[in-house]
């Protein structure tokens, strides 16, 4: 049924909480400088993904990049940017 006093989400921004809150709320914090989030296709060992997937999204980010490290990947990114 329609409710003529319900937000259509024009005035969302006045009773929505700051986004700083609703990370605290979900034990999360916001990107910094530079961060950004993506979702990916992973093909690994069950066992191995489950273990990766229970970490927090910040830990996931390290293991990438030691992961890129100890492959030799992340210079190589590293090289490309300064040659632009």
């Amino acid at each position: 049924m329609y409710n003529p006093y319900m937000p259509k989400g024009e005035k969302l921004h006045l009773v929505r909480p700051p986004r700083e809150a609703l990370a605290a709320r979900w034990g999360l914090r916001l990107f910094e400088d530079g961060e950004t989030g993506e979702r990916v296709y992973i093909r690994a060992l069950a066992v191995v993904l489950e273990r990766f997937k229970a970490l927090p999204p910040d830990k996931r980010g390290r293991v990438v990049e030691a992961g890129l490290e100890a492959l030799g990947l992340l210079e190589v990114q590293d090289e490309q940017e300064a040659n632009r």
